[in-house]
């Protein structure tokens, strides 16, 4: 009977392949979206209070639906066979367009027939990201560049700032031209308001002929010096996390009697205050490169946000996307690793067999991704708290409305031309907060593998997660420099009085999200203050009288929103240097430069990376050589799944060597000594006491009487 029920679920998922191809090109979301269109999905999914957690709003904040089913337009990215080809794309509204790769708009009647478009490899729906100096700057080394010769202090670099914009008014980002001893200039050389109306303003060197990304307000340099003269902001912000974290970044410390200045207090600015969608991030992300390019400068772009709503593994168009813009020396992007280390929003489990995890909901609306590998299949059973029971078999999707809550489950998913997976999609509309739901999967073909997020952090957790994994979108991404945080300060003085902050000083901040990505690469890449940071203040936000501080100009915040900037003003001090540096170059440079100490443990970790940020070291590294007297090792092979075979050199002055063997915690789980000065080292995929180590990423070094050799990754796979 259970040979009859496979092959019967062969049979449809082949059937269902062959009737649906356009929609499977469409991602889950999408799908959802076209049967709410229909009337077959959960229109409760689409009230303007629950919307802001699910998509791009476009030009219909109101009654969404209703406007879409109307004709305004949603905003997706399109992967495409062939280079360029989106702009030919009859049904799409191109906005840019990298390569195979492009980010645009469709109507909403129109998704399924631009998804049979034989150029159309996949279409995924632009989602919400969300935003995530005193002691905090020297901490980082900063001031030994500062004071060098030559010193580096960000000067012939521009920092770009994608976040909810810049109080221009600060003294901080303003500059005295003249000498008179009164700061009437900007270092910012474009600020562009996504939010604004008119799309006016732009330059010679943005967008093309079909200006299809001339979308809210830009200010020139000179607008925004004639609007300091009059005393007003022509666009605020009033959320006031983009001002704090341009001043950590790029601060000049004008406002503070203390100097409390940022990492690169001389670089030029650009500012996109963004909407914070995906789509529109990566229209703000390429504004800043446009703008370097047209003044033959190198630019780092910080990126304090981003969110769940992806396979964690690179593959998203959105931060393929980004990947795709750093194509040349010059150019970095620095991403915030997310502030989920406290939460369990993440479960895993090898499903061979039916296994439950329980999703305790905290919000009156919640989505979860379920990915697993493409050869395999599972149906899903989700059980209501008041005991109801929704099923899904592989190729199907179903909408059921229970007296607990509407539930959406599609399992439709065909192997995903991104990266060859599957995914499972749940969305649960007008569910009780405080209620538990049982998901139950069932392997039908294969098993294996299979991890889950709930898309919106604060909106559940699952009472068998953890917070592995949890590196949020686009910090995912191959290219970008991803950053966890950690804690400079606990107490300060704020306008209210003492304060005391969570954390111990020079440890992991707890909410840091930790690593690795679902295909095994070690991130974060590397840590940076984060709790808690004083920086420039809006004075068109209010954090509150506890985190402001005396004065007014600056308040305290904290968060990996807070750590990435750091970086960012790190790299700029790198451009400063060496202008025409890789991404790669300045990664490695970032890595090789990190520090551990207790708290950081053995590094690299999934918690760490590769320790905390020092960028004097890093400064050195990209103009010097390894240290004299450090061993080499090599693995011989890799992946591995009975042994791992090393090649190591050890200097002819070493006096004793030993292999070590980590996990991704940090854990050191075998130790060898080696014979001098070289020779072959084997770890036999166990612990020192024998217990065979499961499939994942361990971590390899030779240590000597001297030195260490750099780490070496070792992928098992069982």
């Amino acid at each position: 009977m259970a040979g009859l029920l496979r092959f019967l679920v062969v049979v449809l998922c082949l059937f269902s392949a062959a009737a649906v191809a356009a929609p499977e090109k469409l991602d889950p979301f999408l799908r959802l979206l076209l049967a709410a269109h229909d009337g077959e999905g959960p229109v409760s999914l689409f009230t303007p209070e629950a919307l802001p957690n699910l998509i791009a709003l476009g030009e219909a904040p109101h009654a969404p639906l209703d406007a879409w089913r109307a004709g305004v337009p949603i905003q997706v990215f399109v992967l495409t066979a062939d280079p360029g080809a989106a702009r030919a794309l009859p049904l799409f509204r191109p906005h840019q367009v990298l390569g195979r790769l492009a980010t645009g708009e469709v109507a909403l009647a129109d998704l399924t027939a631009l998804a049979a478009d034989p150029q159309v490899v996949y279409v995924e729906a632009s989602r919400p990201v969300y935003p995530t100096l005193d002691r905090s700057v020297p901490e980082t080394g900063a001031p030994a560049l500062w004071y060098a010769t030559p010193g580096a202090t960000g000067r012939g670099v521009l920092v770009g700032i994608v976040d909810s914009g810049i109080d221009i008014l600060h003294r901080d980002f303003r500059v005295d031209r003249d000498g008179d001893g009164i700061e009437e200039g900007t270092r910012i050389f474009y600020l562009w308001d996504q939010t604004g109306v008119g799309a006016t303003g732009f330059p010679y060197w943005w967008g093309d002929v079909l200006a299809e990304t001339y979308y809210g307000r830009a200010f020139s340099r000179d607008e925004l010096e004639r609007a300091i003269a009059s005393g007003f902001a022509p666009t605020l912000d009033t959320h006031g996390h983009g001002t704090h974290v341009a001043g950590i970044a790029a601060g000049d410390g004008s406002a503070s009697p203390l100097g409390l200045r940022g990492v690169a207090p001389e670089a030029e600015l650009v500012v996109v205050k963004t909407t914070f969608y995906q789509n529109t991030v990566v229209d703000g992300v390429r504004f800043v490169f446009e703008a370097a390019q047209a003044r033959g400068m190198p630019a780092v772009v910080n990126l304090s946000l981003g969110s769940h709503s992806g396979p964690h593994d690179g593959t998203s168009l959105f931060e393929q996307m980004l990947d795709a813009m750093l194509d040349r020396p010059g150019r970095a992007i620095v991403v915030a690793a997310g502030n989920e280390g406290d939460r369990r929003i993440h479960v895993a489990g090898d499903v061979r067999a039916p296994t439950t995890w329980h999703l305790e909901v905290e919000k009156s609306t919640v989505s979860v991704q379920l990915w697993h590998m493409g050869t395999a299949s599972f149906s899903l059973e989700v059980r209501t708290p008041g005991g109801e029971s929704v099923s899904v078999l592989p190729s199907s999707q179903r909408w059921t409305s229970t007296a607990s809550g509407g539930v959406w489950l599609d399992n439709t998913s065909l192997p995903d031309p991104r990266n060859l997976g599957r995914y499972i999609y749940i969305a649960l509309s007008e569910v009780t907060p405080g209620t538990t739901w049982a998901l139950t999967l069932t392997p039908v073909i294969g098993g294996g593998r299979v991890d889950g997020w709930v898309e919106n952090p604060s909106a559940g957790q699952f009472r068998e997660g953890d917070s592995d994994y949890t590196i949020s979108e686009p910090g995912n991404a191959q290219r970008v420099i991803t950053v966890g945080a950690y804690v400079t300060k606990n107490r300060w003085t704020a306008v209210t009085g003492e304060q005391t902050g969570d954390g111990i000083v020079g440890a992991l901040a707890s909410f840091s999200s930790r690593g690795p990505t679902r295909d095994g690469r070690l991130k974060p890449d590397l840590a940076a203050p984060g709790a808690w940071i004083a920086s420039a203040r809006s004075v068109s936000a209010s954090p509150g009288g506890w985190l402001t501080l005396p004065g007014g100009e600056y308040s305290m915040l904290l968060g990996t929103s807070m750590a990435a900037p750091h970086v960012a003003g790190a790299v700029a001090l790198l451009f400063s240097r060496r202008p025409n540096l890789t991404w790669s170059e300045v990664k490695d440079a970032l890595v090789a430069g990190a520090r551990a100490d207790s708290h950081v443990g053995m590094a690299p970790n999934r918690s760490w990376g590769a320790g905390k940020l020092d960028i004097a070291r890093s400064a050195a590294a990209i103009g010097g050589t390894a240290p004299a007297g450090r061993p080499s090792l090599q693995i011989t092979a890799n992946p591995v799944s009975r042994e791992a075979v090393f090649a190591y050199r050890c200097p002819p002055e070493t006096l004793w060597a030993s292999l070590h063997v980590y996990d991704l915690a940090g854990r050191l789980l075998f130790t060898q000594l080696l014979a001098l000065p070289s020779g072959e080292a084997r770890w036999p995929l166990s612990t020192a006491s024998g217990e065979r180590v499961a499939s994942g990423l361990y971590l390899a070094v030779v240590v000597t009487d001297r030195a260490r050799s750099e780490t070496v990754r070792v992928v098992v796979q069982r």
